[in-house]
Formats: C-alpha cells, sequence, structure tokens
C-alpha cells in the first residue's frame, strides 16, 4: 500500500493529496486508472462517458430496471430468507477457518459481517436477518441513486409479476421504438 502511495503521488500528486493513503481500495482504484488512462485521475472522471457525448451513441447504453418500494421490499426481503434458510451461516463458519476474517473486502458483502456478528453472540438470528435485509434494501436505494447520475440510461418500471421474458420483450420494443435493432447497434 505504502509503495502504491509512493506511485499515486508520483503520476498524480494532486490525486494522492486527496485520497486517504489507509484506504486500500481507493488508492488501487485510483492507481488502476492513472495507468490505464495515462492521465491525471481528475481529468479522467471530467471528461463524459462516451454514452454521454453528443451523436448517435449518445441513445441509451443500458436500461436500468426499477421497481415499486413495496416490490423491491418484499423481493429483498425473500431472498434474504433464501440465503439464510441455503446455509449463509454455515457458509460463514466455514470461511472463517479459511481467513474470511483477515480479509476486509470480503466482510464489507451483504451478509458476511452481519454472520460473523451473529456467530461472535452480537445479535440474536432474527435480529441479524433482520439487519440483513435493512443493509440490503439501504444499499438498493444507494445504486438506484448513482445510476440516476448516469448519462444516456432508459429506465424501465417493472410490474411486480415482470420476469425475465417480459423485461426482455419491453426492451426490444423501446430499441425497436428508437430505431436500434441488435444489427444496427
Amino acid at each position: 500500500l505504502d509503495e502504491l502511495c509512493r506511485e499515486l503521488d508520483r503520476l498524480d500528486p494532486a490525486a494522492r493529496r486527496s485520497i486517504d493513503c489507509r484506504n486500500q481500495r481507493r488508492v488501487i482504484r485510483a492507481v488502476e486508472i492513472v495507468r490505464l488512462t495515462g492521465r491525471p485521475l481528475a481529468e479522467s472522471r471530467a471528461q463524459p462517458p462516451p454514452s454521454a457525448r453528443p451523436g448517435p451513441a449518445a441513445w441509451p447504453r443500458f436500461f436500468c430496471l426499477s421497481r415499486t418500494t413495496e416490490d423491491l421490499r418484499r423481493r429483498i426481503d425473500a431472498r434474504v430468507d433464501a440465503m439464510f434458510a441455503a446455509g449463509l451461516v454455515e457458509e460463514t463458519r466455514g470461511l472463517l477457518g479459511h481467513g474470511l476474517a483477515d480479509n476486509p473486502a470480503a466482510l464489507q458483502a451483504l451478509g458476511y459481517r452481519q454472520a460473523v456478528e451473529f456467530l461472535n453472540g452480537v445479535r440474536t438470528l432474527p435480529e441479524t436477518i433482520e439487519l440483513v435485509k435493512a443493509r440490503t434494501r439501504q444499499f438498493a436505494r444507494r445504486q438506484r441513486m448513482w445510476f440516476r447520475h448516469q448519462a444516456a440510461a432508459e429506465w424501465l418500471r417493472l410490474a411486480p409479476e415482470d420476469g425475465a421474458a417480459t423485461t426482455a420483450e419491453a426492451i426490444r420494443i423501446r430499441l425497436e421504438q428508437a430505431g436500434r435493432t441488435p444489427e444496427t447497434g
């Protein structure tokens, strides 16, 4: 990490001053961006993505799927219940035996940290399950906010009963309406 911080200081002193060198993930990402682009981090961030530039490529490059809050909550709750029913606690116990506790990035994954805390007696299993549900809903909210600020995204609202086939058909229709097909890009 120290070596990467020195490299960042050499390649992009302004980025080095703005990034906490104790945050390994941010340091690695900053060095990666500077190495890949050959430009300072601030300059790379200032450049709009190709999908946001004027011209034919400005039509949506990707679709964002959204659901009502109630539907999303129900789906998240069901998914978390299924994760625990499928053995998340036992999986976590096994991973702890293989070094999970020594991997801070892995412990950031939704569910693992809370399962470790349950195994350490911090809270009961029902409290742990509810906490994972709450954290997952918070994560979904942050994802929606992040995607709202992305250029050239086309939003599609899905009904609770909409599955993969219905969603694919809705996307096909939107592309067709815009004169875009898989053949034309």
